[in-house]
């Protein structure tokens, strides 16, 4: 009797599971519905906007009415009609001139949704941001009430709301808001943002960036050590104007280890000829504390030439880290070494060097049987799309 009982309440368990499913299929399909309503609701009064601006070239003669500016607030007020409403966004072309007019008549709007999304949980406020990201038209305005909303975000708990406000401020924020995000994500002591989140923010920024960066030059220690690291970062990705700085924090044993790590991989995009007696000295020491120096370091000198340069790769490969001698080995590949050379220079004693090099030539081979593989499937594709179906 025991076993029936187990396996009627197995059956009811596996019953309760697919009515749920069920339920849940129709609630999405009628959310989708709705959604679709709310759209076509949107794109109609939308749509008599649009055709009323486009009587006119520059849209001053008849512009958006007020009535539907009041009807927008009071509909984009609930977070469902917003939805749609970016949905509806997507639809219309934002390059159109009739359509760069709207959403600009919009912005009253936008400010009053600005204050009452702010004061709602955080998801929605986070979707907002998200919104404000996509489609605001009026971008990097130094006299913009809706970035100082979007700002208080970031004092929020939620880390949906600290990402989304940063992209927004990064998509339409002038640099003085951008210093001031970076600055409150500094103080912050609850949810902390990674460094590689908020370098991949920054790099969405679409204003000038050459402005950008000596803002954040101007004010780099006003930020916590993360932020600096990620702001160092975004430099690096960005622009090659800044070698002296660099080399000065490179120079500077007292800066934070990552500041200083983050300088040699500077100078590894951006060969620098000052910074290159520095890479040579971290890739010579033998201190195993001192390792990652050693490591990011033989990476860089991939990009600098010169016969000690690469006496200096042969020797790193006799390393007992696995870093070290692994980026020694590519950027001597990089210097047009092949790994026979190198093994006969190293003369096959050293038993880390000979690990390294048999690691690195399996690899190879691996890739050129993957390239191989994936380029003869790609010939075969069309003609098995050629050949007729026989039945």
């Amino acid at each position: 009797m025991g076993a029936e009982y187990l396996l009627y309440g197995y059956g009811l368990v596996c019953l309760s599971m697919l009515g749920f499913n069920l339920l849940y299929s129709f609630h999405l399909r009628s959310d989708d519905r709705r959604l679709r309503a709310r759209t076509a609701i949107l794109r109609r009064q939308v749509g008599s906007q649009l055709r009323r601006i486009e009587e006119t070239p520059d849209g001053t003669s008849h512009p958006v009415q007020t009535r539907h500016l009041t009807w927008m607030r009071r509909r984009l007020s609930r977070v469902n009609c917003l939805l749609a409403f970016d949905q509806l966004m997507d639809e219309l072309d934002e390059r159109e001139i009739a359509c760069q007019i709207y959403i600009k008549q919009l912005q009253p709007v936008f400010l009053y949704l600005a204050t009452v999304y702010w004061k709602r949980e955080n998801m929605q406020a986070a979707y907002f941001c998200h919104f404000l990201a996509r489609h605001k038209l009026r971008r990097h305005m130094e006299m913009d009430q809706v970035q100082q909303v979007v700002l208080s975000c970031l004092e929020k708990d939620s880390l949906y709301c600290k990402i989304n406000a940063l992209k927004a401020l990064c998509s339409f924020g002038s640099p003085s808001v951008l210093i001031d995000a970076l600055e409150e994500l500094s103080k912050g002591q609850g949810s902390q943002l990674h460094e590689k989140v908020i370098t991949e923010a920054l790099l969405n920024y679409t204003g000038d960036i050459k402005a950008l960066i000596e803002r954040l030059w101007s004010q780099l220690e006003r930020f916590s050590l993360q932020i600096q690291r990620a702001v160092l970062d975004y430099i690096r990705f960005q622009s090659g104007a800044c070698c002296g700085r660099m080399l000065e924090i490179l120079q500077n044993p007292r800066r934070d280890k990552e500041l200083r790590l983050a300088a040699i991989r500077y100078f590894g995009r951006y060969p620098y000829p000052p910074a290159r007696k520095l890479l040579l000295d971290f890739l010579s020491d033998n201190d195993p504390i001192r390792w990652e120096f050693a490591s990011i370091s033989a990476f860089a000198l991939a990009r600098y030439d010169g016969r000690d340069v690469v006496n200096a790769l042969l020797r790193a490969m006799s390393s007992a880290n696995w870093y070290i001698r692994s980026n020694a080995a590519a950027s001597l590949e990089a210097h047009g070494l092949t790994y026979e050379e190198m093994l006969q220079v190293l003369g096959g004693d050293d038993r880390f060097a000979r690990e390294m090099l048999a690691y690195r030539l399996k690899a190879k081979r691996l890739e050129e049987e993957a390239f191989v593989a994936a380029a003869r499937a790609e010939e075969e594709s069309p003609r098995r799309e050629e050949d007729p179906v026989s039945v």
